[in-house]
């Protein structure tokens, strides 16, 4: 059965981009289908999953067809050329994404792209997202059911979706969590070991709590310590918060290593395609402990 993993937290900075990329892309490893869908305006997952998108030996003859449709019959018209790349390269740029769906300007399926990765879509952010909430709340009669509505068009196709989000309480949060309906579905909230942190993660409990009595949904939410020190407040405050909320925490935490992350991302790739070591050995366990729920 299709399960949906929310990745949800109301405080920016924990690393919701991070888990998202690195569970999407263990659990494909492990041969399962993947569609990452990204809800934040920032396109962290979108830049990452979209950049050196392959090509396909099909496109080829497309861009032949164009350059005879402008008018190239012989081989080396330059005009005709320019032209015809000119508007491969304008087709192959994304078409649709998370904003036209939730706004229902097209069909789920059309706003899904393949990417680089095997076993992983993506439905992809763009700017335009960030007027959404407003679109979602005047133009429709019930704004908060919006993904939930796609997601059942799409469920078939997908092992897992995984949905990245901003850190803001809007209909777009909303959204998100009205999508976690199944009894395995969960909410995983990214906590940073400190103040700001730990506020972050008793607002969003609140709000999903909020929600999810208001629909009389079962409450499924994990939190995961996340850019953890080696020291021993952290140390202290994890064992605290998993003798508090006992199976609600994962047992795995996620170290704070900057370097591999940082590297990672200027190479618009994942972490756990650059290592196995230090912090992707976190998102490793990390992976094996979701793929066992």
């Amino acid at each position: 059965m299709n399960k949906v993993i929310n990745v949800l937290s109301h405080k920016g900075g924990c690393g919701k981009s991070e888990t998202v990329l690195n569970i999407a892309y263990g659990l494909a490893e492990k041969g399962n289908k993947i569609l990452v869908i990204d809800c934040d305006p920032q396109c962290n997952s979108t830049s990452i999953l979209l950049a050196d998108k392959p090509l396909k030996e099909s496109e080829s003859d497309l861009f032949l067809d164009l350059y005879k449709k402008f008018g190239g019959e012989t081989s080396g018209d330059f005009n005709s050329a320019i032209r015809a790349l000119k508007e491969y390269v304008e087709q192959s740029r994304v078409t649709h994404d998370i904003h036209d769906v939730l706004e229902n300007k097209c069909n789920p399926q059309e706003a899904v792209y393949e990417t680089r990765y095997e076993n992983i879509d993506i439905m992809p952010s763009g700017t335009e997202l960030s007027l959404t909430d407003y679109q979602l709340k005047s133009l429709s009669l019930n704004p908060y059911q919006a993904l939930r509505i796609a997601l059942a068009k799409l469920e078939k196709d997908y092992d897992y979706i995984i949905i990245d989000n901003q850190p803001f309480k809007n209909a777009l949060t909303f959204n998100t969590i009205a999508s976690c309906t199944k009894e395995k579905d969960l909410i995983v909230i990214p906590t940073k070991i400190n103040r700001g942190g730990l506020e972050g993660t008793h607002e969003t409990i609140q709000t999903i709590m909020e929600w999810l009595n208001a629909e009389k949904l079962p409450l499924d939410i994990k939190i995961l310590a996340t850019m953890t020190n080696r020291n021993k407040i952290d140390t202290t405050w994890c064992k605290a918060l998993k003798e508090a909320f006992g199976n609600l925490m994962f047992d795995t935490s996620i170290r704070y290593q900057a370097k591999p992350v940082e590297d990672a991302s200027m190479k618009k790739r994942i972490l756990l395609e650059t290592t196995r070591q230090g912090v992707a050995e976190d998102y490793l366990n990390l992976v094996n402990e979701i793929a066992m729920l």
